[in-house]
């Protein structure tokens, strides 16, 4: 017996294996082993948290999962405060747009009790808008403090224009 029937002999061996019920229901049983690992396996990595990392390596932090659109009209609802033609309203709406980041803020892991506190513990390389966002919330801070405070709605469209910026940067509305 020469080397190529020899091997000729193997091949046809093997695919006759392959080929016969004992190796299908095998395969049969592998398959539904492999099912059983890949659901295994997704629902550990729910169980671990694994969709918070991949917020976190796509958008560098873990930004909150609500509807857009929830917090387009959460926005909406804030900038038309500016439209009443009133100062209490521009009040109002600037400590609307505070407490909203501050939320936000809260969410994506700044620690703290208060907005102050959250921003002191942000570099200016870690947001950029970390400046902007303690002069807005120093401007809330004078409408809790002074209830005489005075406020236009030029001033007032500046201080939610700065909160805007940094809801848009880090796409929550």
């Amino acid at each position: 017996m020469d080397a190529f029937s020899m091997i000729n002999g193997l091949l046809e061996t093997t695919k006759y294996f392959l080929d016969s019920g004992f190796f299908k229901v095998v395969k049969f049983f592998i398959a539904i082993y492999i099912a059983v690992l890949f659901v295994d396996l997704i629902l550990v990595l729910i169980a671990r948290g694994v969709g918070a990392n991949i917020r976190v390596a796509v958008k560098g932090a873990d930004i909150p999962t609500a509807s857009k659109k929830k917090m387009q009209k959460r926005w909406m609802d804030i900038e038309s405060r500016l439209l009443s033609g009133d100062m209490s309203q521009y009040k109002i709406a600037i400590l609307e747009a505070d407490g909203f980041v501050n939320e936000t803020l809260g969410k994506i892991g700044y620690k703290g009790r208060n907005m102050k506190e959250k921003l002191e513990g942000i570099t200016d390389r870690q947001l950029s808008a970390a400046q902007p966002l303690r002069e807005a919330h120093s401007i809330r801070n004078e409408i809790i403090n002074d209830r005489n405070y005075s406020i236009d709605r030029e001033r007032a469209a500046e201080a939610l224009n700065i909160y805007k910026n940094f809801l848009e940067t880090i796409e929550i509305i």
